[in-house]
């Protein structure tokens, strides 16, 4: 009689063995139960990021708070940095030239008519960085 606990118990043992095994091979069948897999996209190149900074600028320069157009009013070359008096379309508005020989280069005097590209500080100020002038305008 007592072989008959032994062989019982043996017999429990391998029928979870069997079960565990068969369970292992099963859960990688059933999705959701299998170990967790990351999915990788395709990367976006850095080319692509310099194209769409480069796009973006370009199409920042455009917007109103980049460029100023209007006749020149005054020039004041003895201040550092340079400034002018251009009338626009909104009034009188005071423009600071960074690039200080900018003004010499272009030939801007007074009654020409301007593109400054920069950046606009508020409605009255305007700090200009490239100037294009026509002077057939005057």
């Amino acid at each position: 009689m007592e072989r008959r606990p032994i062989w019982h118990a043996a017999r429990m043992l391998a029928v979870g063995m069997a079960l565990a095994a068969a369970l292992s091979l099963l859960s990688g069948a059933f999705p959701g139960t299998g170990t967790p897999v990351v999915e990788a996209g395709v990367a976006q190149g850095k080319d692509d990021d310099k194209k769409d900074k480069r796009e973006r600028d370009r199409n920042q320069d455009d917007d109103e708070d980049h460029t100023l157009n209007g006749q020149v009013l005054a020039i004041n070359a003895d201040k550092d940095p340079p400034e002018m008096v251009v009338g626009t379309i909104d009034g009188e508005a005071l423009v600071r030239v960074l690039k200080t020989d900018e003004i010499a280069l272009n030939g801007v005097q007074v009654g020409d008519y301007v593109e400054l590209n920069g950046e606009k500080l508020d409605e009255l100020l305007f700090e200009a960085t490239q100037i294009s002038v026509d002077h057939t305008a005057n």
